[in-house]
């Protein structure tokens, strides 16, 4: 510990110089005027402590700092990542992996604890912390490059000293781990699980198909067959719809490792979630029958959106805007210029305005007639608009400036917006994306419009929206006052490698407002088809008869399992969270299958009611690929300087360990400081002089 002064060293003897001359007045220029009777002696001792206390509060206040250095010792750390996927559960040796080598594994850990720190984990579709003391192999698929990217934003600036890694080497998710290994800093040892044995076995590995198709149109239907040691046999592969077989056809293996591609083309009837079944015929001998069906649902709809883009100029975010909307199989988008744009607004069911109206003197449609006729807009503010002519169109929002001039927003997500519900990661990796230009003034939205983004300048939410939506006098609205989105798009592809962040923004943000209003007062909105590892989210909006949204009353949401014959099999109830002025529910994940849903609520003596379908999607990846793949363990640990075991050898990698030279206790030393204000030991020390010298006076009669 060590005294830092902000001030010259000579300051501190002002300080001692200032308790001198106020005892020098107190107990020699005072004794004379007050005839003390102290001694000399006594008047000497309490000079010296009235001087060391006054020298003590002038030398703190001149605020001086205490350096503190600790040093603490980290030892290595060792993670021990384990797979805790469905594949494992489908080798032979998965009784051994439960009991056997999960108590090897916990040997492992205690042995190293006394040299190094270990945290266990366990991944799969994600990486999550070890509680249980066995593993249930659960996870759905294996993504074990996003495991290792977890497992190293968790530990940056840590001392890792090793991964010890399990697994089949089976990856059903996700990215090439190859690709991500030469970046790590520390070796990753692999432990061999699985079996690597070939056995006569044929799956139906991937398929492939449009999630979403249109009444009276074909689509196709393509699926992978791969077939081990089947050479020169047949099999018969059907597919069939809710129990009525389309098509059958022979397929024949030609070699003893054979992938094969069938394509099938089905005509898509009628309207509603359609489940597709493919099967493949068993064949003598093979290793298991899991993998030998898959199924695949598809939403069936009777019409799509027409969607018109409409820009001031030429612009990325048209780009942008487009790609995000044509992710999803239901719009069709079609961009214009402002001089341009000939058709009939009645033809599109949502029309973008990108920054219309514009400053400069275009020829541009007649906003304010298409706004009347009810159609829904999208309204994308930016450098070039022109904010005066917004305002008159009353398009349920209005920026007054006096200043033309935009600033740099960033998104921050709203707690309260009920229309629709984005999942917490999405909204969550919003916040990272880069600011947007906006136009600067004071933002004032209609009635019924909530605030899905609010616009952060700086470190600062300034409470002005950058992204909202509502509905006023029959027609539902929306903008984002910022041009910049094809920055977005951009910055969610190099941060995480998919658009779907965004397009899920733009996406629900046009679902919402491209619904015209209808006299239902009751509405529910949610996804037709979910997988049975993603949560069932649902949102519902309650109007009163003048359709403004209200949730005072309690809705309540009952969940049916349908049966092959199409009747319940059971029944769910659950009730509405409110959500800003709307309602919203997390219902969790659900098993496979199809549900009819109904929300039920009772408002000013009327009982309203809205129902509907989704379904769930199986995901049985991990059943379709049960060959270990140790040559890519082999390989990552290769990469990384380290090497690979098998399982049965798990404790030997104690030995390893300790046995590198590369793995260090570090001596961490960290810096504090502190004020001497705040020393309790300083003031106490005050007190007690003060306290001294009051106690010396008492004694002697002078108080």
């Amino acid at each position: 510990m060590s005294l830092l002064l902000d001030f010259p060293w000579y300051f501190c003897l002002f300080c001692l110089l200032l308790g001198v001359i106020y005892a020098l007045l107190l107990y020699v220029v005072g004794r004379r005027d007050t005839r003390s009777d102290f001694s000399p002696r006594l008047s000497l001792l309490l000079g010296l402590l009235r001087t060391l206390s006054v020298a003590a509060i002038a030398f703190l206040l001149l605020s001086p700092l205490l350096k503190r250095v600790a040093n603490r010792k980290e030892k290595p750390l060792v993670i021990i990542a384990e797979d805790n996927s469905q594949s494992l559960r489908y080798c032979p040796d998965s009784a051994y992996y439960v009991t056997e080598f999960a108590d090897a594994l916990d040997h492992l850990a205690a042995n190293l604890g006394d040299d190094f720190e270990v945290s266990r984990y366990t991944y799969g579709q994600s990486l999550q912390a070890r509680h249980d003391d066995t593993s249930s192999f659960t996870h759905l698929f294996t993504d074990i490059s996003q495991a290792l990217a977890d497992i190293d934003n968790t530990f940056f600036h840590r001392n890792v000293g090793a991964l010890i890694l399990t697994g089949d080497g089976i990856v059903t998710h996700g990215s090439n781990p190859l690709s991500i290994a030469p970046s790590l800093s520390y070796p990753i040892y692999t432990v061999a699980m699985g079996d690597t044995t070939v056995y006569r076995d044929a799956a139906l590995a991937h398929v492939r198909c449009n999630r979403i198709a249109y009444v009276g149109n074909n689509f196709p239907i393509e699926v992978s067959v791969t077939a081990l040691r089947l050479k020169g046999e047949h099999a018969k592969l059907t597919i069939s719809c809710e129990g009525k077989v389309l098509e059958s056809r022979e397929v024949s293996f030609g070699d003893s490792h054979t992938t094969l591609t069938e394509t099938f083309v089905v005509n898509a009837e009628h309207a509603g979630i359609r489940h597709y079944q493919l099967k493949l015929s068993p064949l003598d001998g093979e290793k298991t029958l899991l993998n030998n069906t898959r199924s695949v649902l598809v939403d069936v709809v009777d019409g799509h959106k027409n969607i018109a883009i409409v820009a001031a100029v030429p612009h990325p975010d048209i780009a942008a805007l487009k790609a995000a909307l044509e992710s999803d199989r239901n719009y069709k988008v079609k961009t214009f210029l402002a001089s341009d744009f000939d058709k009939k607004a009645d033809d599109f069911d949502l029309i973008v305005f990108h920054q219309l109206p514009a400053k400069q003197p275009l020829v541009t449609p007649d906003i304010s007639s298409i706004l009347d006729n009810g159609i829904p807009a999208l309204f994308v503010l930016g450098s070039l608009t022109d904010l005066a002519r917004l305002n008159a169109l009353h398009a349920g929002v209005e920026v007054y400036t006096r200043i033309d001039r935009t600033n740099e927003v960033a998104p921050l997500p709203s707690s309260n917006f009920s229309f629709f519900t984005l999942p917490d990661e999405v909204m969550k990796r919003l916040t990272t994306f880069p600011p947007l230009l906006s136009p600067f003034g004071d933002y004032k939205v209609g009635a019924g419009c909530q605030t899905l983004l609010f616009a952060k300048v700086g470190s600062v939410n300034s409470g002005l929206p950058l992204a909202a939506a509502g509905q006023s006098n029959g027609r539902k609205f929306a903008f984002i006052s910022g041009e910049g989105l094809w920055r977005w798009r951009l910055s969610d592809w190099q941060q995480y490698s998919t658009h779907d962040d965004f397009d899920q923004l733009i996406s629900k943000l046009v679902t919402f407002t491209a619904m015209r209003l209808d006299k239902d007062r009751l509405h529910i909105e949610t996804k037709h088809l979910f997988a049975e590892n993603e949560p069932v989210l649902v949102d519902a909006q309650l109007y009163d008869e003048n359709f403004e949204p209200v949730n005072t009353p309690d809705v309540e949401f009952t969940v049916e399992h349908l049966n092959d014959a199409g009747s319940s099999d059971g029944k769910s109830s659950y009730q509405f969270n409110r959500r800003g002025d709307g309602y919203a529910l997390n219902i969790g994940s659900l098993a496979s299958g199809s549900y009819r849903y109904s929300a039920n609520t009772s408002f000013n003596g009327k009982q309203l009611s809205a129902t509907g379908l989704f379904a769930v999607e199986q995901v049985n990846v991990e059943a379709a690929a049960t060959l270990a793949d140790h040559s890519l363990l082999h390989t990552l640990s290769a990469l990384t300087g380290a090497e690979m075991v098998p399982a049965h050898e798990v404790e030997s990698l104690a030995d390893k360990l300790n046995a590198r030279d590369d793995l260090h206790t570090l001596i961490i030393s960290e810096t504090s400081y502190g004020d001497m204000l705040n020393m309790p030991l300083v003031f106490i020390l005050i007190i007690l002089l003060l306290g001294a010298e009051w106690v010396i006076r008492k004694y002697n009669g002078t108080l």
